[in-house]
């Protein structure tokens, strides 16, 4: 009996601790670590990189909303690089003809971060502003994001993503994203943010490294610039929106993907951290990344440990989990958050397996479409 209790008190803390007690930890982290950005008015040159595979239906409105943002023409640029694409992606490009837009088209297919090295290497400029061809910024958002980079000690910025609203899994996403950024916006208060967002973050250009094909760039940044030495911090007022998520199919695809990639690259990445002694970042990124990915284990584990002390609430734990997978199924709206709660700790605990594994998912497809 002393054993499942143990295990039951162990399986709580594990599920809690994510999304329950590292928040609280964070908010007084932030009371305690958190110093204000030393801005000035300055607007350095930027170039917005995009890696585009088959984009066809939504490149030239990626191009439009380039020209509607409120940032001084002769001091801003965008790149975009082709990923193999076998539509009309670069074509569409090219009729454009827009004169602070450049196309380099990439015949084979590398995958989205090997497109940003080469595209980083062309860009002249001295931030970097990486977003995906289906992320579109208010027009401010490049503003918000450069101003914390006119601080020397900062060296990037991530802003947030919004999910239109339409057809797929909206609300739960919105549930979801709205503790993650809440999370985010706290972590880069202290300047230790465990991951940008890949829509919409900024770099300093002299901080860029070129990246191994399996990593992910969104994850890599933050790790890259805090172990050098600088902040990584998030603005929630700069905002990129994206179409609603894909159907629960691909949402645990999606979710199994980007768990293997930030595993493979963590692992990668620790020693440096652990070398410059970035031990806010080591922690955030522990609390926020690994305790969560492995918190689906503790789900049948405690609900063993509660079968052995009390039966009669392990059944009607299980007779719970029934009623709301019978509910998702029928298309109850309630039933969407508990879903996608297990829906991304089933691919959480998969990407980590498929890390293990080996599969580094070199390309993929788009998020929507």
């Amino acid at each position: 009996m002393v054993e499942l209790e143990w295990l039951l008190a162990i399986a709580t803390l594990g599920l809690t601790y994510p999304y329950v007690i590292y928040p609280l930890l964070l908010g007084l982290a932030t009371r305690l670590f958190t110093r204000p950005c030393a801005v000035t008015a300055d607007l350095p040159y930027v170039a917005i990189l995009v890696s585009a595979f088959n984009e066809e239906g939504r490149i030239l409105d990626k191009i439009n909303n380039f020209d509607a943002l409120d940032y001084p023409p002769d001091r801003i640029e965008m790149w975009i690089g082709t990923d193999g694409s076998m539509d009309r992606t670069a074509e569409i490009v090219r009729a454009a003809n827009h004169p602070r837009v450049h196309l380099v088209e990439r015949l084979q297919r590398s995958g989205k971060t090997v497109v940003l090295n080469d595209l980083a290497h062309r860009a002249r400029a001295g931030i970097l502003v990486f977003t995906d061809a289906t992320g579109y910024f208010r027009p401010d958002a490049v503003r918000l994001l450069v101003k914390p980079l006119t601080d020397p000690r900062v060296g990037l910025v991530s802003g947030r993503a919004l999910i239109r609203k339409g057809e797929g899994n909206v609300a739960v996403e919105g549930a979801y994203y709205r503790l993650d950024s809440w999370m985010k916006d706290r972590e880069g208060a202290c300047g230790w943010l465990a991951g940008a967002l890949g829509p919409i973050y900024a770099l300093r250009a002299e901080l860029y490294r070129d990246l191994p094909p399996e990593f992910i760039n969104d994850l890599a940044h933050p790790c890259q610039v805090v172990a050098a030495g600088f902040e990584a911090r998030f603005e929630p007022r700069a905002v990129s929106e994206e179409p609603a998520g894909d159907y629960a199919g691909r949402e645990f695809d999606r979710q199994t993907r980007m768990t293997a990639q930030a595993s493979y690259l963590l692992v990668r990445m620790w020693p440096a951290l652990l070398r410059n002694r970035r031990w806010g970042m080591l922690w955030t990124l522990t609390s926020h990344k690994w305790l969560r990915w492995v918190a689906g284990i503790w789900i049948p584990l405690g609900w063993i440990a509660l079968a052995g002390l009390s039966p009669a609430l392990a059944a009607v734990a299980f007779g719970f989990l029934l009623v709301v997978l019978a509910a998702w199924g029928a298309g109850a709206g309630w039933a969407d958050i508990p879903m996608f709660f297990i829906i991304v700790h089933c691919a959480y605990l998969n990407g980590l397996l498929r890390a293990l594994s080996g599969d580094r998912y070199l390309v993929w497809k788009p998020r929507a479409g």
